[in-house]
This record gives structure tokens, C-alpha cells and sequence, in this order.
């Protein structure tokens, strides 16, 4: 019975020894994980407020993008109107010419 036993304690020394040294090494396993992790994670900390401080420094810029959209609104209207009046008088022009030469045509050429 002795031989029985000191040989299973034997068994269950090295099954402790090899169950010690294998969770051991998942600890560090986790823990250079765990350390890649926070060292991303502060990169990340890093690009998040050079973000930021990007979106502070455009901010007055895109506060802007209203008015001037406002603007070239306005300036479209101008362009329109200008082209409307240059339109019309473009055609008031030919219009008379036109109706000039068909009034003429319709007297039979008398002046």
C-alpha cells in the first residue's frame, strides 16, 4: 500500500508542478495581452484628442458653411435676374427687328 501511495503522490506532486507551470504561463500570456491592450488603448487616447483638437481648430470654419451657402444663394438670385435682364432685352431687340421687317414685308415693301 505504501508503494501505491507515494507512487499516486508522486503523481499528484507532478500533476500539480505541471498544472503550476502551465497556468503560470497562460498568466503571462494574459499579461503581455493585457499590456498590448493598454498600450493600444492609450494610442488610441492619443489620435481620439489630436481629433479633437482638429475638430476645435475647423470648428469656426464649419460655423461658417450656413452663411456662406446663404451667399452663393444670393449670388445665384443676382446671376438669374442678370441673365433674365440681358434676356429680355436680347429679345425685345430682335423682337422689334423682327417685327420691323415682318410689318414691312406685310405694307408690300411701301417705306
Amino acid at each position: 500500500m505504501t508503494t501505491v501511495t507515494e507512487s499516486d503522490i508522486k503523481e499528484l506532486k507532478d500533476l500539480i508542478v505541471a498544472f503550476r507551470e502551465e497556468t503560470g504561463s497562460r498568466f503571462t500570456t494574459i499579461e503581455t495581452r493585457l499590456a498590448s491592450l493598454e498600450g493600444g488603448q492609450q494610442n488610441l487616447q492619443l489620435e481620439t484628442r489630436e481629433v479633437r483638437t482638429k475638430l476645435n481648430t475647423l470648428e469656426p470654419s464649419i460655423n461658417k458653411i450656413p452663411d456662406l451657402a446663404e451667399k452663393v444663394g444670393e449670388l445665384k438670385n443676382w446671376k438669374q435676374i442678370g441673365l433674365v435682364f440681358v434676356t429680355a432685352v436680347v429679345s425685345s431687340i430682335f423682337s422689334g427687328i423682327i417685327g420691323g421687317v415682318i410689318g414691312w414685308l406685310i405694307r408690300s415693301g411701301k417705306a
